[in-house]
């Protein structure tokens, strides 16, 4: 079949919505609260010169005792309901940075969770790993004053209206300052956030290695490379400090810049409009109140240039933090569970490669297994075995053709259900921070019971039973390199068949195993032929003996063995399928 499996699923999850960042924008029924709160404590923010106006003009001219205290109690009232309206905005936006670092957080890491695993392995852990943190950047501009300035900035023209309505001209002073600024702020924000890119793909580079050194500390160590390794990451990490120490730089320069034109505008208001005053045309109050009403213009923009350091850091990070959410599913959320199947598994004319440009790892591969049926792979380093299990699990969809299972495409049921009656052993398993038990049942209590069977028929009962703890000894979190690696093996085998599976694809998972466990997998094996449908990858003959047919899998080409003696049962004699076996 030409059309693949995976176009099936990538065309119906393409159809899915999904989470974006803009939907987050669900905060925006808090950002109208805010946006109210900001206007009532601009407004309020004219008090003050407002109340120097009428001090400088009336009151003090008059010598009016009475009418000072009631402008006094006033202002005082004024200055009470701002400080209380500051507070409320202050809690309006933690709660709206929390609230979109929760939702975005979850949703970033079910965005990563359920894509391909081709998909994800085209960049660095590092890459995601910096992706995840820029929500970190991202929520801090929710919740810092960032927002709140941004929210601040339309109120300036209020402020410039009130100066043109009591200077006249004067207004031209502080406008003009303001656009000098703010083309100063602009070119200043640019080169900033040039450096701030820079920074950031610094950053990947040194984590990306971190990761890599770490994932394979025991290859240094074995090699004695830790010098090298060190070396290597002194020249990324003096990238990484240059890259700090531009942007600080410039950073400082933002703040310079912003100080700057602010006592510009200030002595220059005061200076002009002395004369204004001089002539006749301006009250002392009105000098008074354009001065205040100057620097409440001025100040969102001010804050706005001091706070454009953590704006640029949050436009990039939000740029990166979106390309998770760009991420496309590897199916649509709606897809059926698979319901448990008798167990016959079919690969239809697969083939496999990992990029349009690269080559095929798989090619044009048929073979149809009966449910019960055993089969073992054989070939050598780099033919592609891991590979094929990957695709007959649906862990990778193939590039043309499709996997089948009780003669339906999986492409057509929800991967995790798949997965859950497809169980892939690992050569090498991984264990997360947790308790033994823990790590078989996956955190899921309901599976407690069957995870002790299941430990038993692999033998771990017996070597738990020597921890103090039992199954509730610590692992994961660098706890579990106290154990051998045998036994992690044998705990990573039993997390996988605690789902009861049909299907059990067996990836050289015996190579890591001490031989106390080789001999319970292998019991357990033979006890589950006919039971249930074994791929094993193998070469070790006591296993390929355990295989009704044995295949052969060289440079992505999967080629029957000549058997010496056909020793399946009847009702697999012979296998059809679309395609037939090959």
């Amino acid at each position: 079949m030409s059309e693949a499996g995976a176009a099936v699923a990538t065309a119906e999850a393409e159809k899915e919505p999904g989470f974006s960042l803009n939907s987050m924008s669900s905060l925006k029924s808090n950002m109208f609260d805010l946006g109210v709160a900001s206007l009532f404590l601009n407004l309020l923010g004219l008090a003050m010169p407002m109340s120097l106006l009428q001090v400088y003009d009336r009151i003090l001219p008059n010598s009016s005792t009475g009418t000072m205290v009631l402008l006094l109690t006033g202002v005082l009232g004024a200055l009470i309901l701002e400080s209380v309206l500051t507070f409320g905005r202050s809690y309006m936006t933690g709660w709206i940075g929390a609230k979109f670092e929760h939702k975005a957080g979850c949703a970033a890491l079910d965005t990563v969770l359920m894509t391909s695993i081709d998909r994800f392995e085209e960049e660095g852990s590092g890459v995601h790993l910096e992706r995840m943190n820029s929500l970190g950047t991202v929520r801090e501009f929710y919740a810092g004053q960032a927002l709140l300035t941004i929210l601040d900035l339309p109120f300036a023209l209020i402020y410039l209206a009130l100066v043109a309505f009591m200077g006249g001209l004067l207004v031209i002073v502080p406008v003009l300052l303001l656009v000098a600024f703010g083309l100063t702020a602009m070119r200043v924000g640019n080169s900033l956030r040039d450096a701030i890119g820079k920074r950031m793909l610094a950053d990947d580079r040194r984590f990306n290695f971190i990761i890599e050194v770490l994932g394979g500390i025991h290859s240094v160590k074995s090699m004695s490379l830790e010098a090298q390794m060190v070396r290597r990451y002194e020249r990324l990490q003096e990238s990484c400090a240059e890259g700090y120490y531009t942007v600080a730089l410039k950073s400082a320069n933002a703040l310079g810049v912003s100080s700057f034109f602010s006592q510009l505008t200030m002595i220059s208001v005061a200076g002009l409009g002395s004369l204004l005053v001089i002539e006749g045309e301006m009250t002392t109050g009105g000098l008074a109140a354009c001065s205040l009403l100057a620097g409440r213009a001025m100040a969102p923009l001010q804050k706005a240039l001091g706070v454009w350091t953590r704006f640029q850091s949050f436009l990039l990070a939000h740029e990166r933090l979106s390309k998770i959410f760009n991420l496309k599913r590897e199916a649509p959320e709606n897809l059926p569970k698979l319901p448990q199947p008798k167990g016959s598994l079919v690969l239809d004319n697969v083939s496999f490669r990992y990029g349009e440009k690269l080559p095929f790892v798989i090619e044009e591969a048929s073979i149809a297994i009966e449910a019960g049926e055993c089969i073992a792979i054989s070939g050598g380093n780099g033919s592609g075995k891991t590979t094929l299990l990957a695709i007959m699990q649906g862990a990778l969809w193939p590039s043309v053709g499709q996997v089948l299972v009780d003669g339906e495409p999986v492409a057509r049921y929800e991967p995790q259900s798949v997965r859950d009656q497809i169980a892939y052993l690992p050569q090498s398993g991984v264990l997360f921070q947790g308790t033994i038990l823990q790590n078989i049942t996956m955190f899921r209590p309901e599976y407690d019971d069957v995870a002790v069977e299941i430990a038993a028929l692999l033998g771990l009962d017996e070597v738990v039973a020597t921890m103090a703890l039992g199954f509730d000894t610590p692992v994961g979190d660098g706890a579990y390199d106290s154990l051998p690696r045998g036994i992690k093996q044998r705990i990573a085998i039993a997390r996988t068949l605690v789902s009861n599976p049909r299907i059990v694809l067996f990836d050289e998972a015996n190579t890591a195993v001490d031989s106390a466990g080789d001999n319970f997998l292998r019991v357990w094996l033979e006890r589950a032929k006919g039971k249930r449908t074994l791929v094993l990858v193998t070469h070790r003959p006591s296993l390929v003996k355990l295989a009704d047919r044995v295949f052969d899998l060289d440079k992505g080409r999967l080629t029957p063995r000549a058997p010496k003696e056909d020793t399946r049962p009847p009702s697999f004699l012979p296998p059809q399928a679309g395609g037939g076996a090959a």
